[in-house]
């Protein structure tokens, strides 16, 4: 099974950069902006955790992300000497713009498909979305 996904995996990745072009921001960094909306205020090394990987590399991206105005450093309330990142109101319009123009071009790629085909997706959702689940909970692929 995994030599069948294998070739199907790297083409829909490709199709992901592709889109990613239109939207100017980085794969990393629609990644932290998607992060924070679906956790909210995030302590770096929470972010880095979750984006697996190391948080010198996450800083960089968050500082690409706080220049556009979509992200912002705040203290952390548990703790005063740390720092947190969260969305800022633009950050949030402009994640749910890109997350919505995505689903509509997905709509659109998924529409060339037959009924049949576009059912057995939707039933292999669950699957998928467990699979992706165990690879975050070993920390080995993200």
């Amino acid at each position: 099974m995994a030599t069948q996904f294998r070739p199907i995996l790297l083409r829909l990745d490709l199709l992901v950069r592709r889109q990613n072009t239109q939207y100017a921001l980085s794969r990393a960094q629609t990644s932290i902006l998607y992060t924070l909306a679906s956790h909210g205020r995030l302590r770096m090394s929470d972010l880095a955790r979750l984006e697996n990987v190391r948080v010198p590399t996450t800083s960089n991206s968050v500082n690409v992300v706080e220049g556009m105005g979509y992200v912002e450093r705040v203290r952390d309330e548990s703790d005063g000497r740390g720092v947190c990142v969260q969305l800022t109101d633009l950050g949030r319009a402009r994640i749910d713009q890109v997350l919505e123009e995505r689903d509509q071009d997905f709509a659109a790629h998924l529409s060339l498909l037959s009924s049949e085909h576009r059912e057995s997706l939707s039933a292999a959702v669950p699957a998928l979305n467990a699979l992706l689940d165990a690879i975050d909970s070993t920390g080995t692929v993200h």
